[in-house]
């Protein structure tokens, strides 16, 4: 029945005198009945309006013909739902208050690692693969894990034997049911209440069935209540009864004593107080720093959190993931791999309900890498005798190839066996990652181990080239600091060096030729009084006439320009600086085209030596198939 504000909606009733031959509108869906046209058409637009939710799925936002289509369609759905979980599973939902994501979540982990009895399996004995049901389950406590009774079968299902295991032995071909398949069969089987945080309770039909307790919610409640009240009126009636056996002069008597002694026990105990506080225990120093104190002013320590152990992947197992991982980051380029975050390995990782593709992928990069070594690939090529290539397609194969060499049998035969039948999203999560593992140690000595070598090569090539850079232009800050200080040491001077012929000529009020070509001449009643010079300053300090009565004392503690030899000398000096700079850029270019050639050179020889490799095997080959036939 679809859900209406988070209510079941109950269908209208026909009218109870309903004769056979009236004429009545009926809605298509619901059968329901109605005499008036404007009762059918308000709830014909009720129907049709998005406001409802389908039971089963959770979906919203859907009219009442959509809820029943996806209801019909989820009830079907929720019947593929294994029985052998349903008791166990339903006793977990009982009285659960979560949410029905959180509620999913915790019973989806719980039994992803858990088997019930009834429910066939894979398992391990004497190192071989078989099939088995679970009998029964022996908890063993919370921090070990149930041990279980099955009984082996055979290829007809009958019954060969039985023994215990524990749940390491034992392995599912698939998980028996998804998320989805839980959170519909949970909303199929049990109901709550209206509000986001009512518990929810099974179907009473199926809590009889697999025999659920049905909690009385109610009940405990009023109890307690009951309980203090019945405890405080009881409290007041033996007050009561001692007063009234008491005579009326004793009752003021043992009033008195209880407040007398109340009163020393409380001055005894402001003693007490008063003597800890005066009497505080000193500190000897040194002390560690655990030991020190916090300070008025420090802010308040908050509670160390709780380490987290709901990991998917074993502690033990997480620096050896994080150096896999770290491994396919830095050098995704050569593996040919996209970058992929933590969080998507280690949930691949503990993908079981198909092969994890990230995964797939990580494992062929990986072995086709390691097979480049050429020891290790003349190794590879000798047991396979067949086929050469490492394709995607046959990626068990080559994998349990690889791992059965002699010089890589580190993992146990059945965890290859379980690989080679196709079971490998059942293989325990150390056992991937030491798989990863063995293949990242092998790349290390493969072309990995050429292209480290080469970016540190160039990485120390940029060093040096950065140090030079860095020191070329510290020297050049230095020099136009020094050429600043002694153009200000000059201007202060008055004159520069080279300057000696312009003094002289400054203290009879002239000004040189070679730089004032257009200074006129300027008099007064035919005397002579200075000079004016077009855009340049007099030897005075002004464009104005000079008169004749300043001595050449005041004239030299005139600030004077830099000489035409001084200005020479220093743009002869920043050319030389520059043609410097275009030398050591010429150079710096010339060592990059070096290094770029001696790259080529370094592939070109690489690609050489694998074509050799490959004659020679491919020489092997020929050498494998002619012996039988000389034979």
């Amino acid at each position: 029945m679809p859900l209406f504000k988070r209510k079941p909606y109950v269908l209208r009733k026909p009218p109870k005198d309903l004769l056979r031959d009236e004429d009545v509108f009926q809605v298509r869906f619901t059968k329901e009945v109605f005499r008036d046209y404007k009762e059918y058409l308000s709830c014909m637009k009720l129907y049709r309006r998005r406001v409802w939710t389908c039971k089963v799925s959770g979906k919203s936002n859907l009219t009442y013909e959509e809820a029943l289509v996806s209801e019909r369609k989820a009830t079907e759905k929720v019947q593929q739902f294994p029985k052998e979980f349903m008791g166990p599973v339903l006793r977990m939902v009982q009285s659960s208050a979560l949410r029905i994501d959180e509620l999913v979540d915790g019973i989806y982990k719980v039994f992803k690692e858990r088997f019930v009895p009834g429910e066939e399996v894979i398992g391990v004995r004497d190192e071989l693969l078989g099939a088995c049901r679970i009998l029964k389950v022996f908890d063993q406590g919370e921090d070990e894990s149930p041990l279980y009774e099955v009984a082996w079968l055979d290829e007809d299902g009958k019954k060969t034997g039985t023994s215990q295991t524990v749940a390491e032995n034992l392995r599912r071909k698939k998980q028996p049911f998804s998320r989805v398949l839980l959170k519909a069969f949970i909303r199929e089987s049990a109901s709550s209440g209206p509000s986001r945080n009512s518990a929810r309770f099974v179907h009473d039909k199926l809590a009889r069935k697999f025999k659920i307790p049905i909690p009385v919610t109610e009940r405990p409640k009023v109890a307690a209540e009951k309980d203090s009240n019945r405890g405080s009126s009881s409290k007041k009636v033996e007050a009561r009864v001692e007063a009234a056996e008491l005579p009326n002069g004793l009752q003021g008597v043992r009033k008195r004593k209880r407040s007398e002694a109340g009163s020393v026990r409380k001055k005894s105990d402001v003693k007490r107080q008063h003597v800890e506080r005066v009497i505080p225990q000193p500190i000897r120093y040194p002390i560690e720093d655990t030991q020190v104190k916090p300070a008025a002013s420090d802010p308040p320590l908050s509670d160390r959190p709780v380490p987290a152990t709901d990991f998917l992947v074993p502690v033990e197992c997480t620096g050896n993931m994080l150096m896999v991982w770290d491994f396919c980051c830095l050098f995704g380029k050569a593996l040919l791999l996209s970058p992929f975050s933590l969080e998507d390995f280690e949930k691949s990782l503990d993908y079981r309900e198909g092969e994890a593709p990230l995964l797939l992928e990580m494992v062929h990069a990986l072995l086709r890498a390691a097979l480049t070594d050429p020891a290790l690939r003349d190794e590879f090529l000798h047991k396979r005798k067949k086929r050469i290539e490492v394709t995607m397609a046959n990626w068990k194969d080559d994998l349990c190839d690889f791992l059965e060499l002699p010089s890589q049998q580190d993992e146990p035969s059945s965890v290859i066996s379980m690989i080679r039948q196709g079971y490998f999203k059942q293989v325990k999560v150390s056992e991937k990652v030491n798989i990863l593992q063995t293949l990242v140690n092998n790349c290390l000595n493969s072309s990995i181990r050429t292209q480290i070598d080469e970016n540190i090569a160039e990485y120390q090539v940029l060093i040096n080239q950065k140090r030079e850079i860095e020191a070329e232009e510290v020297r050049r800050r230095k020099e136009e600091k020094e050429l600043v200080k002694q153009q200000r040491t000059e201007q202060a001077n008055g004159i520069g060096v080279g300057d000696g012929e312009r003094g002289e000529s400054l203290e009879n009020g002239e000004i040189e030729d070679d730089e004032d070509e257009d200074a006129e001449e300027v008099t007064k009643d035919n005397h002579p009084t200075g000079w004016k010079v077009k855009g340049k300053r007099n030897s005075f300090g002004n464009h104005s006439p000079v008169n004749n009565g300043f001595s050449g004392k005041t004239e030299a503690k005139q600030p004077v320009s830099v000489s035409r030899s001084r200005q020479d000398q220093l743009k002869r000096k920043v050319e030389k600086k520059l043609a410097e700079e275009k030398e050591k850029e010429r150079q710096r270019i010339e060592e990059q085209v070096k290094l770029q050639e001696k790259r080529k050179e370094q592939a070109e020889a690489l690609a050489e030596r694998k074509l050799q490799e490959q004659k020679v095997s491919e020489r092997q080959k020929k050498v494998y198939i002619l012996v039988p036939c000389i034979r």
